[in-house]
Order: structure tokens, then sequence, then C-alpha cells
């Protein structure tokens, strides 16, 4: 047959198979000189077209949902990642911790706090209802007291399903009615029968290594199923009991808000507490909420499932640890893994794990403490010591001028000059504030340029500010700052404090590496420049290396914060205003959006005649 008879079988789009077909019609001699796109025919080659475009289509869609890379239908990425031993994180409810002082009538032993004791809080005039998941006793005191500390309290409801285990049914399955359910608040219990109301609770088969399994003991394993829910299988007799048919299944479980019950922080019972009503008792907040999270995306899934397949419930490698903490604390948004040989200063043996909450900067120390016992202790290797370490923030501080054409500028100044500062805090926002993510100098340039064609050209400078956070006032501490470029002499100085002889001091650098405490009066520096004498006698607080960006404070001893924060800004200016900066460790790029300086934008009208 001649080549110009044969389908070209790669065109896969509408038009192009239509041509092909047309092509084909034309080469036979019973269509020569036949008009296909005057007559009823057309009707027909449409038809044949649509049918090839619409299985190529289907065929191509099928084989990307035989792989979890390529994988867009959420059935069909957790069916993959089932495959690896993974099941996607369900999403979480937020919890708090309270403190409570009782004042009963009279002198009773002890008072309980119930489970599902109900409390609300209100975001943005959105309310919540937060519940205890446990009974809390609370015994007097010898001095007659009660009180109680660090009650925890989830968001959301607590539900209930039950199912009778029918023995002759193959099809029956335990599914939670429910989406939005929190899995880690999932309680399961096993009644004999319906006659029989001996009960027996039943664990978590996925929380254990399946080869250590009995055939005896009592597991359920969870699963996802479609529309987000979740479905309970039970054992076979070899692995896990098999339930016994007229078993009653019982499960209880929350369903939750997830994130946005997160920073509740004011709350307030919905009835009594320990019987008691709001007369008989104080409520303060221990800590406010966190930890509510979203169900796993899935993008997060492909990510993360391969990783975990990988690490086998060992924590070996920096990729282990952050798929392992990732599971475990879905609401971290950002993680970066410092091994002990890379800090600074070295410390063998052990592991660094610097994390970012969601909507927040740093966890707790007792969401961090549950972050070592709850899901490091399992996996991290004996000889390793896990640490669990904030974020050091590196803070950019821009000063962009702009050239623009008052002509072609379709808005007025204030709002092009609104709509600049859109574009670079859109651009900081995108690419930065997460660990490992540079600031691309020339891509914010560029950014500001694109804003509006009226835009001729910008110059924009660049300083780096870091904070200084005593953990205790009027106490001498050491405290490293890298800023990661080679920075100007004489450029840093810091925001004001009160320095150990009661007068207001700002940090300052004398161009020859040596930092010193200056004196100040109305916000500027005194002159001639005046300095804190130290310990020793001497005036010299610390060094900068003007090289490396490394700056070092000894001995620093602020007694209090002219304006009134936790933290002393110090601020730098790198020799090269066009530069690149790359984080290190545990630093993370970002901007203070409360500071009004962090971004100043000037506008200049340049009309050229």
């Amino acid at each position: 047959m001649p080549t110009s008879n044969k389908l070209k079988i790669t065109d896969l789009e509408f038009d192009t198979v239509k041509d092909n077909l047309k092509t084909f019609l034309k080469a036979q001699t019973k269509f020569q000189d036949y008009d296909f796109d005057g007559s009823g025919m057309s009707v027909l080659v449409d038809i044949l077209a649509y049918n090839t475009h619409y299985m190529g289509y289907y065929a191509n869609m099928l084989g990307n949902e035989m792989f979890l890379d390529s994988s867009s239908l959420r059935e069909s990425v957790v069916s993959h990642a089932k495959h690896l031993n993974v099941i996607p994180t369900s999403r979480r409810a937020a919890k708090a911790s309270l403190d409570f002082v009782f004042t009963p009538s009279g002198t009773p032993t002890s008072l309980t706090i119930a489970k599902n004791t109900k409390f609300t809080s209100s975001i943005s005039g959105v309310a919540y209802t937060f519940t205890t998941n446990k009974t809390t006793s609370i015994l007097r005191t010898v001095a007659g007291t009660y009180s109680t500390t660090g009650v925890e309290i989830i968001e959301g409801k607590i539900l209930n399903k039950s199912y009778t285990v029918n023995g002759g049914d193959s099809t029956q399955r335990f599914i939670i009615p429910n989406a939005n359910v929190d899995t880690t608040t999932i309680a399961v219990t096993v009644q004999t029968s319906a006659s029989d109301s001996t009960v027996v609770t039943y664990k978590d088969g996925n929380s254990y290594d399946v080869t250590t399994i009995k055939g005896t003991d009592k597991v359920y394993f969870l699963q996802e199923v479609e529309g987000q829910k979740y479905e309970m299988t039970f054992g076979d007799g070899a692995i896990g009991k098999q339930l016994s048919d007229g078993n009653i299944v019982f499960i209880e479980y929350i369903v939750t808000s997830g994130t946005d019950a997160n920073f509740a922080s004011t709350f307030t019972a919905t009835g009594s507490v320990a019987g008691l009503s709001s007369g008989n008792y104080t409520l303060t907040t221990n800590a406010a909420a966190t930890g509510g999270s979203d169900i796993q995306t899935i993008e997060s899934i492909q990510y993360q499932a391969p990783k975990l397949y990988a690490a086998q419930g060992r924590a070996c490698t920096k990729e282990d640890y952050k798929a392992i903490v990732l599971e475990g604390r879905p609401d971290i948004e950002s993680i970066a893994i410092v091994p002990g040989e890379d800090a600074s200063p070295v410390q063998y043996g052990k592991v660094f794990i610097a994390v970012k909450p969601s909507g927040n900067n740093v966890f707790s120390t007792a969401s961090k403490e549950a972050i070592k016992t709850s899901i490091l202790k399992k996996s991290n290797v004996v000889t390793v010591i896990p640490e669990i370490i904030d974020p050091v923030f590196f803070y950019l501080l821009l000063d962009v001028t702009v050239n623009y054409d008052p002509v072609s500028n379709l808005t007025d100044e204030t709002t092009l000059k609104t709509n600049i500062n859109t574009s670079v805090q859109s651009y900081l926002q995108t690419n930065l504030e997460k660990f490992d993510q540079k600031f691309r100098y020339s891509k914010l340039v560029q950014a500001i340029d694109n804003t509006n064609e009226a835009v001729r050209n910008n110059k924009t400078t660049v300083k780096y500010e870091q904070r200084v956070s005593p953990a205790t006032l009027d106490t001498p501490a050491t405290y490293t700052l890298y800023f990661n470029n080679a920075i100007e002499k004489n450029s840093l100085y810091s925001s004001m404090f009160t320095g150990t002889d009661g007068f207001t001091y700002m940090l300052w650098d004398d161009s020859s590496g040596n930092i010193k405490c200056a004196k100040t009066s109305d916000g500027v520096m005194v002159s001639p420049k005046e300095f804190l004498v130290q310990p020793d006698g001497g005036t010299l607080q610390g060094t900068i290396d003007n090289t490396t960006g490394t700056v070092k404070l000894n001995s620093f001893r602020p007694v209090a914060i002219t304006d009134g924060s936790t933290s002393i800004c110090v601020i730098v200016t790198p020799t090269i205003n066009n530069s690149d900066v790359t984080p290190v460790r545990e630093q993370i790029l970002t901007y203070d959006v409360a500071d009004t300086a962090a971004i100043t934008i000037n506008m200049v009208a340049e009309t050229i005649i």
C-alpha cells in the first residue's frame, strides 16, 4: 500500500486526527476528488476523529494513573502509597491545654473533669468547640486546694459508630461514615455479642511491625478509602485476631476543622466543669491551640511515600528524618536536618532538626519534646541524639527607588506604588520563608519591573538583619550571627538597649573588625562617641569578620530592650548590593511584615521630552 494510505498514529489532537483521516480517505479510489468539508461525510469524519482523540486521552490518563508520581486522582495515589506500606496522614485536630483552680463547696476528696467536657473559642468571629478526650482527676492537697495544670482539650466533635459483624456477608465493610476525621483520636472496642457484654480494646496495627503481630493480637488496620473517609480491617487469624460472627465493633473518633482552629487562645466552658459552675473555678490558658492540619495532599503523598518506604521506619539519613517527622507532624510547614558534624560548633553524635510550624514561627517546648518522644524515639538510631531547634530568621530590608513614566502610567502614583509593594511582598512570600530557599536579587528586580509597563527601571538596595533574643535579660551570653556574605566596614548597627550603667546604647563596628556599644541620645549616637565599659575595663563587645559576614558578641549583657520587644535587631550592609543570599543550616530568609522599614519604596517620575 502506498505511504499516503497510512494513518499517522502518533498524532492525537482532534484537528490533526481529522486531517489524517481525510488524507487517508482521499487516497482511496472510491473517494478521489470527494469534497469532505461540504458533505455529510464531514460529520462522520468528525465522529471518528472525536472517538480517536477521546480514546487517546483516556489511554494516556489510564497510563498516568498506573504510577505514583504521575497519578492525578487521590484514590490512585492513596492506592499506590498503600503498596509502599504508607498510610496518608489524616486531618489533625488543634490541641490546647488549660489550667484550673477549683473552689468547691465542702471538702470533697477529689474532683473529676469528665471526658467530653466542652469549651468554645472564637477566631475572627468563627466559633470552634474543643473537648477533653479523657477523664482527669484532681485530688485535694494537704492545704485543701484543688488545682490542675495542662489539661488537654482537642478541637472537634466526638462521634461514635458501631457495626455488628455478619460472618455470612463477605462484602461487609467497617467504614467511618464521616470525612475530616483525625485518625489519631480513633478508639476501637469490640463487644463479644449482644448477649455477652465483655468488651476488649483493639489497637492500631499500623503502628506495629507486622512481623511481630500474632494471630491472637487484638489489632485493626486503618486505610483511606473513597471520599477521604477511612475503613477498618481486622485480622485473619494469622496476622491479628479474626472477628467472630455477632461481635459488635464500636468506633469512637473526632471530626475536626483542622488548621482553622489553630491559635485559639481564649476558652469558655459550655457547661459545668467537674460538676461546678464558672463561679467555682478559675480557668487560664496554659498553651494556645496548635497542631491542627488538613489531610495530606496528593503532592505530599507523592513526595513522602517513597522516602518513608526507603526509611523502613529507621532514621538513618537526612531524608529519613525529614520523611518520618513530616509524617508524624503534618502541621510542619518547613523542616531542615542538620547533622552534628555540619553544625556550628561541630557536635558529633547529634542531629539537629529545625522545624517551622504552619502559620507560626516556632513550636512550643512541649511540642518539640513530643516530636522527640512520640515520633523519633521509635525510629532514631540509639547512638544519635536528636535535638529539635527553632529556625533562625534572616530578615531582608529593601530600599527600592522606582523610575516610572507618568504619561504611560494608567493609574496614579500612589496606586502604582501600592502595586509595586504587592509585587515585592508576593516575591518574598513565594520564594522565601522556608529552609533552603535562596534570595535571588535579579528575580526581585525583574518582579518589580514587571509590575507595570510604566516602570522604566528600579534601583534596589538590600540590608540584612538578624535578631539577638536574650533568654534572660541582664545576664551575659555569647551570640554568633552568620550573614553569609561580605559586609561593608562600619555598616553594622542595632536597635537600642539599656547597658549595665543605665544608659542607652546600640551596637557599632569601628571598621577594624571590632564591635562596641555606642551610647545614644534621642535615638542617635552621641558625638564624640562614648562606649560602654566592659567588665575587663575595655570597650570591646565583640568582633565582625567582614569577609565572611560572621558577627560574634561576647558576654553581651543588655539590661532592657528599648522598644519593649524581646529581641535586638542587628543590621548590616553587604559589600555587593546585588548579590544573592543563601541561608545555611537552620536559617530562613524572610521579611518582617510588621516592620514599616522592611520595604521602603521611593517613586521618581521621569518624563522624556
